[in-house]
């Protein structure tokens, strides 16, 4: 593992504009049905959680499969499930409130907060969010999960990353790494910002008044109503009991749990401007930037594609989310992948439409990634996708 890793409702029948493909939105709302459905009955997870809006309103909303291969306990729409790398852009937000309160500045330098920390007087808040500072990411050293059951504090937690063998990939501002360490210590930065725990801070913050009632900084130790458990597969069908992982360990970079409707109310709110100043939203939405002025996509690795095969998508990176384009169709998301979980949360913002998928399984040819494309696609009334080389994530 090496990341933590939304009805329709029209006076006529919705015409979408792609070749050969019209469709309304019972039509749209019963093919994405049959897909989560045969991808559950594929053996690519052991169960779903799918929720797709359309102008605010539910075109389908529905759990799949078992939230337990054990007790055959089935998903439904009161499952909770880990988030792995969504709980970024809630971490983000929080950094974003602080600022717009005076509390912190998104170019204040990290050793304010953390001086001790290898470079820290180099590297600001706003490099960490874009995954510019050359942070290395912890969850690539195997040491990081050698002991799953250790608990740690954030400041503990920071120490630990501070002492691994690499702690540097390249100097701040000259490219582009996903870093789970930085987004694990800017939610220590939350912390020493508000006085509070994070989890305290996302609470009070943001769950609560949004009325998201699924939704935690997750503690494995809670009893949790609707708690899924998660699995690892090597092939579809070839699943097992993921490892134990402390929810201490990932921290602000991916240790929320949540459930598609919550997620879906938190688009609704955070793209219908209720929760940021529009100069935050912008920002936040706003390809990052290294130091020579380039956007940071120009310092991200792509993999090798095929001489036929079409090249890959091109994506910038903000805070904690990621802007792209579906042909044509402006695309803002971020994925999620932890242990024995897998994510996803899709804005179209000029579609007004909104897809979250949510699966319990992670590993080869399962989980969202094998979804959720066909999902969205079949949301905005694309034909199927032709095949694509691997994106940055």
């Amino acid at each position: 593992m090496n990341r933590f890793l939304v009805a329709v409702a029209v006076a006529a029948p919705l015409v979408w504009h792609a070749p050969s493909f019209a469709a309304d939105a019972a039509s749209i709302s019963a093919a994405i049905d049959k897909a989560a459905a045969a991808a559950v009955a594929a053996g690519e997870s052991a169960g779903l959680q799918v929720a797709v809006y359309k102008d605010g309103k539910p075109l389908l909303v529905k759990g799949y499969g078992v939230g337990s291969l054990e007790l055959k306990t089935p998903v439904t729409n009161d499952s909770v499930f880990r988030i792995g790398s969504v709980t970024k852009q809630f971490t983000a937000v929080a950094l974003l409130l602080l600022q717009e309160e005076g509390k912190l500045s998104l170019d204040d330098k990290l050793s304010k907060y953390y001086p001790d920390f290898p470079r820290a007087a180099d590297i600001t808040l706003k490099q960490m969010l874009n995954h510019t500072s050359g942070i290395s990411n912890y969850t690539d050293d195997p040491s990081f999960a050698k002991d799953g059951m250790i608990k740690r504090t954030s400041d503990e937690m920071v120490t630990f990353i501070a002492k691994l063998p690499k702690t540097s990939d390249f100097d701040p501002g000259t490219g582009w790494r996903y870093s789970n360490s930085a987004y694990f210590i800017l939610g220590g930065v939350v912390e020493k910002a508000a006085g509070k725990p994070l989890a305290d801070v996302l609470k009070t913050r943001l769950f609560v008044p949004l009325g998201m009632t699924h939704t935690a900084l997750d503690d494995e130790a809670e009893v949790v109503a609707g708690r899924v458990a998660g699995y690892s597969a090597t092939a579809p069908g070839k699943f097992a009991n993921a490892a134990y992982l402390s929810m201490t360990i990932p921290g602000g970079a991916g240790s929320m749990r949540s459930s598609a409707t919550d997620l879906a109310k938190w688009n609704a709110a955070l793209f219908g401007g209720k929760i940021l100043k529009p100069a935050s939203f912008e920002a936040m939405t706003s390809p990052g930037k290294l130091n020579n002025g380039e956007n940071s996509s120009a310092a991200m690795k792509r993999p090798d594609a095929a001489k036929d095969a079409p090249p890959p998508r091109k994506r910038e990176y903000g805070y904690a989310l990621q802007m792209s384009d579906e042909e044509g169709h402006e695309k803002i998301n971020h994925g999620g992948g932890i242990f024995g979980f897998s994510s996803m949360l899709t804005e179209f913002p000029k579609d007004h439409v909104t897809v979250v998928v949510l699966a319990n399984t992670i590993g080869k040819d399962v989980g969202t990634a094998k979804i959720v494309p066909k999902i969205e696609r079949l949301a905005l009334g694309l034909p199927a996708e032709k095949k694509q080389t691997a994106e940055v994530k």
